[in-house]
């Protein structure tokens, strides 16, 4: 009964864009830019952003589809040509690793001259990213700007260091060819670090630039408000990249570092209710100038003919947090305050911390849905044909008024979190056949298969495909492709309409939520418009009998509210229309 679900659903979008109704969500264009509305014919160039022009010139010839920088690509490059500090938050998918790779591409090489020797080079920039995925991302992106015709090999130019590979050939190349740009996670950088035979091979003590790209995901900073665990938590399991900040900025100055400034990054906004009341300013200012014990070496302090390191962090959820950890509890990169304001820059292309009507944390572009698979074991076992159990997720208001009343939440049901989940399949086998997707992402809770899902799906109809770090993602016809929902961040994969989120495991929270959901709606070209992207989310719901709201619909409502979202109905037309035609099939048959 599943697979004639399908093929229907198929078959009526496919009759649906024959038609020539707008049925996607990624056949509409805007023209609203980050900045506000774009004028092609004023809009900067690479070259006003201070590339150089033969880069320029290769930059068009690799990447035809480029065309012009976006506004956020525009001051991105801008920045980090000047001798300053950058912090930056934009949304996702308006090029900001791309921006980072072409400033690093133009940025001059690192040569050490030796009397009567030829000149040696070293590593001019060190680049952090969170994930595999994402690094093989800048080594593909590396190897189509710097054709086979201007080098034979990438090493020169980029290296990427991660585990998973051969650790001892890593090392190899980084100690015969030091590359221009050096790509690596916080774990395997962490690794060379420690080792006092491999530590060398970075070159800290001349490295010009170390960017953070996804800086927040890197750091695993605590919430604006931590509960006593999660301080215990950041402080006994440090993350491998502040590690790798506190050993690099206790032998390096930065630009704008110095004395800590105990209210520096945090944004003017209203306190909180309840508990999380945000202490008054003379108290954070006491707290943080009487506090014996520090746990961060503090800032070097430059000096004259000091060649300070450029520190560049960034991410579309970049928030205050990280900002008043970096200048207050550090003083490692320090904005807004008055002796920084030539050193140290903070771009927020998001217009949040500006207080701007209607800026949001996602673009609005990007629609999301999410549908609940209720259990229904007892009807399966007694009647085969019985369709999903699916329906569209009960929005839950914040609160009610004196007189309403809030429904009762049950748990929701959990079956085995290792193994992928059928009835959720079938569900995200109907969401991808109902909107026609030619090129969609799954995304799957960290302890699922890849393999059994693609499997499962494969053997539903669904074009399944696993990404691998480094593979072609421009596969022609209709794919879905599968990904861990841990190893999604700062993906960019081309024409991606639709991102699925397999359950709450695969969503996590709401900082995770807005970069899974930006794999969608990301700007390809240089016109700064996005095209409409959908986000469906499915989850686990209650039992069928039960009349009162999962657990999960509440958890995902708050989620929603937190990130200003509004999530619209799936269209299940086809769905109940087929559970009508199959109950009047019943009735004929019972009454034969």
């Amino acid at each position: 009964m599943l697979q004639n679900v399908l093929a229907q659903a198929a078959r009526q979008c496919a009759v649906r864009r024959g038609a020539g109704s707008v049925t996607g969500l990624c056949r509409r264009l805007v023209t609203v830019q980050e900045g506000g509305i774009g004028d092609s014919a004023s809009a900067p160039t690479f070259e006003s952003a201070g590339l150089p022009t033969n880069l320029c010139a290769q930059l068009r010839t690799t990447f035809s589809n480029v065309a012009l920088p976006t506004p956020t690509q525009s001051a991105l490059i801008a920045a980090l040509l000047r001798p300053n500090d950058v912090v930056l938050r934009a949304h996702t998918g308006s090029g900001k690793s791309f921006a980072l790779l072409l400033a690093m591409l133009a940025k001059p090489r690192m040569l050490f001259r030796h009397a009567e020797q030829a000149p040696t080079a070293g590593i001019s920039a060190l680049i952090l990213v969170p994930t595999n995925e994402l690094a093989e991302q800048y080594r593909t992106w590396a190897r189509t700007l710097v054709s086979p015709e201007i080098t034979d090999s990438l090493d020169p130019v980029l290296q990427v260091v991660t585990r998973g590979g051969d650790p001892a050939s890593q090392c190899a190349t980084l100690r015969s060819t030091p590359p221009h740009i050096l790509v690596g996670t916080p774990t395997r950088i962490s690794e060379l670090l420690r080792d006092p035979a491999t530590a060398p091979l970075l070159g800290i003590e001349t490295l010009a630039t170390l960017a953070l790209d996804e800086a927040d995901a890197i750091m695993q900073l605590p919430g604006r408000f931590p509960s006593e665990k999660q301080r215990w938590k950041h402080l006994a399991h440090r993350a491998p990249g502040i590690d790798i900040l506190n050993t690099v900025l206790g032998m390096r100055p930065t630009y704008s570092g110095g004395e800590r400034q105990p209210s520096a990054g945090m944004e003017r906004s209203a306190p909180r209710r309840g508990p999380e009341k945000r202490p008054p300013e003379k108290v954070r200012r006491i707290q943080y100038r009487g506090a014996a014990r520090n746990e961060y070496v503090p800032a070097m302090l430059r000096r004259p003919g000091d060649s300070p390191l450029q520190l560049v962090c960034m991410s579309a959820t970049a928030n205050s947090v990280l900002r008043h950890f970096l200048g207050a509890r550090t003083g490692w990169l320090r904005t807004n305050t008055r002796d920084t304001v030539q050193s140290a820059r903070w771009i927020d292309f998001t217009g949040l911390s500006q207080g701007k009507r209607g800026a949001t944390v996602l673009p609005y572009e990007i629609e999301h849905a999410c549908l609940v698979v209720d259990a229904q074991e007892e009807a399966r076992e007694h009647a085969e044909a019985t369709l999903l159990p699916l329906r569209n997720m009960t929005f839950l208001p914040a609160r009610t008024d004196t007189n309403g009343e809030m429904p009762a939440i049950v748990p929701s049901y959990s079956p085995d979190p290792h193994t992928p989940y059928m009835p959720l399949l079938e569900a995200l086998a109907f969401a991808f056949a109902a909107d026609g997707v030619r090129q969609g992402l799954a995304l799957v809770p960290p302890r699922w298969s890849l393999r059994k899902t693609a499997a499962a799906l494969e053997a539903l109809g669904v074009p399944a495909r696993i990404i691998e770090p480094g593979a072609p993602t421009d596969v022609p016809g209709s794919v879905l492709y599968l990904l861990q929902s841990t190893s999604a961040r700062g993906l960019d994969i081309p024409a991606l309409t639709h991102v699925y989120l397999l359950g709450l495991d695969a969503v996590q929270d709401a900082v995770h939520y807005t970069h899974m959901a930006g794999r969608v709606s990301r700007i390809s070209d240089g016109s700064g418009v996005r095209p409409f992207g959908k986000v469906v989310t499915l989850l686990h719901g209650k039992d069928a009998e039960d009349a009162r709201v999962a657990s999960a619909e509440q958890k995902m409502s708050l989620l929603y509210r937190r990130v200003g979202i509004v999530p619209n109905a799936f269209d299940l037309s086809l769905l109940c229309a087929l559970a009508d035609e199959q109950a009047g099939h019943s009735v004929h048959a019972s009454e034969a």
